[in-house]
């Protein structure tokens, strides 16, 4: 998990970031609702310098699946 991909997902959800793990789900962060989804958006865009799409938005309903959003736009996860 990259640290400040972590510490973003932490922020937005008001989560311990040791709670923040690849296998989390939209359906287990009881604060991750459609507002905190458009949180979510602006915060990654910020960020990153991305623009995401409303496909990308649909898609991203668990940390793993933000991970493969944005590596798909370009987004080195790796350090």
């Amino acid at each position: 998990m990259n640290n400040k991909l972590a510490a973003l997902l932490s922020d937005v959800f008001s989560l311990p970031i040791s709670q923040i793990q690849s296998d989390l789900q939209q359906c287990d962060v009881g604060t991750w609702d459609s507002l905190k989804q458009m949180d979510l958006v602006m915060s990654l865009e910020r960020e990153y310098h991305i623009t995401l799409e409303i496909s990308d938005i649909v898609r991203m309903t668990s940390v793993s699946e933000i991970m493969a959003v944005l590596e798909s736009k370009g987004v080195d996860l790796a350090s």
